[in-house]
């Protein structure tokens, strides 16, 4: 197991003493500092993977030190310890940069997961700034612009997944950027010099799939006046990527299988069979599971694509995403339409934020794009978006129409919670009036509601 560095910041020889008593055995390297400026010099040296510093101190208190020290570098969580908490300075320590904060004296148990929580946040950074830097993010990757925990555990699973031959399914609402991903995963792998095939299962008839995805022979049908090679000859030595799978008729599910079994098939018309080595990576915004209960999808077929599945959050579960995008979408359209605009009112980004984006971030974009195109002021406001919040569906009337039981109901609310308050359950479990334990337990069992 590979050690993680922690550099522990208090003036008080108990308090570092104490942390050093309670992280002992986890494989971790603790280093201490007496104050503030002598943990910036050791955070130069030591390049911690996680910094847990006091609040109260001489010369340089915890809030100097976040702001110094995220000049040293921005990405390094900061755990900050105070004595004297209450809801108004706490939220002012995660608006300074601080990834959480803990009371004194602490819970050894909250404490330890904070920790744990702060360490796999800052490797799962580092992953993904990895996986940024070769794919180049740009401008046909907005969709993979982010860092909420969600967008995290994506990249996570890419990184595990990327140098395998496994077949993929991207299960993900229509707008989530399930392409990009795929895209992505190609432009990361083995076969990456190879071609990136795309193909959608919609809105075509089963006879003109079926030649799309395996070609034909000249004269196997009306029209076919030559040899047409299909999409898994073409993405040979490379990765073939079928969108909206969910959509095949059972007879060409059955094809498919035969090609992920078998890695052979035969041309419309042909009696030569072809050899296939192609990456398969497919997606879907539909429930394979609920169409295999309704015999609507082959059970065979959806255990063989579902190998290794990777769920896209929609746009409303991704918290600080979701204004990073926006600045983005900005950014690209006044340049688009040379503009000048140097951001977001305060209500109006209030509104982004609070908005429940169904088109995801296909809708975000166009809500963006028109919002430059009207607006004549240094900020874009409201009234330039567009768009209505409150407009949805009454909570209460949503949980009787969908026949939630109270149990449910309560799960869903700390999940909504917790997203409210950036991902900290300490926030989380203040906001709803309950233990640690307690709020872990209904996270844990909300996971798919």
């Amino acid at each position: 197991m590979e050690t993680k560095k922690i550099l522990v910041i208090d003036d008080e020889d108990y308090v570092r003493e104490s942390i050093n008593d309670t992280l002992q055995g986890n494989n971790y390297i603790i280093e201490e500092a007496d104050n503030g400026k002598v943990g910036l010099k050791k955070m130069t040296h030591i390049l911690p993977d996680v910094v847990v510093v006091d609040y109260k101190m001489p010369e340089m208190n915890g809030l100097e030190f976040i702001k110094a020290a995220k000049s040293i570098n921005h990405e390094v969580p900061v755990i900050i310890m105070t004595a004297h908490g209450n809801k108004e300075l706490s939220l002012h320590f995660l608006k300074e940069g601080a990834f959480r904060y803990v009371e004194k004296p602490f819970d050894i148990e909250e404490f330890t997961h904070t920790v744990q929580d702060a360490i796999s946040h800052y490797r799962l950074l580092q992953e993904n700034k990895k996986l940024h830097d070769i794919i180049h993010i740009n401008d046909d990757f907005p969709e993979i612009i982010g860092d909420s925990p969600q967008m995290l555990n994506v990249f996570e699973l890419i990184n595990k997944v990327v140098n395998t031959d496994l077949t993929i399914l991207i299960n993900g609402e229509s707008g989530t950027g399930k392409e990009l991903i795929a895209q992505a995963i190609h432009e990361n792998s083995s076969v990456s010099n190879g071609p990136f095939i795309r193909f959608s299962c919609a809105a075509l008839s089963e006879t003109l799939i079926e030649s799309e995805l395996f070609g034909h022979e000249k004269g196997a049908f009306t029209g076919a006046d030559k040899l047409k090679l299909g999409r898994f000859e073409l993405a040979e030595n490379g990765t073939i990527f079928l969108d909206e799978v969910g959509e095949l008729s059972l007879n060409t599910q059955a094809k498919l299988l035969r090609i992920l079994q078998e890695k052979e098939f035969e041309r419309i018309g042909g009696t030569q069979t072809i050899q296939t080595n192609a990456r398969v990576v497919t997606a879907t915004n539909r429930n394979l599971q609920e169409m295999v209960n309704n015999k609507e999808f082959r059970e065979d077929l959806y255990y063989r694509l579902n190998v290794f599945p990777i769920k896209l959050p929609p746009l409303r579960e991704r918290g600080k995403d979701i204004e990073k995008l926006s600045l983005f979408f900005l950014e690209r359209f006044c340049k688009k339409y040379n503009k000048k605009i140097d951001g977001f009112t305060k209500r109006a980004l209030d509104s982004i934020m609070a908005y429940k984006w169904n088109g995801n971030i296909r809708e975000l974009e166009n809500v963006i794009s028109r919002s430059v195109i009207l607006c004549s002021t240094k900020e874009v406001d409201i009234d330039c978006l567009g768009i209505e919040i409150g407009s949805e569906k009454n909570p209460i009337t949503y949980a009787m129409d969908e026949k939630l039981t109270e149990d449910s109901l309560v799960k869903r609310y700390a999940k909504a919670v917790y997203q409210k308050c950036n991902y900290s359950k300490k926030e989380t479990a203040d906001f709803l009036g309950i233990n640690y334990r307690t709020l872990m337990s209904r996270l844990e069992d909300s996971s798919d509601l």
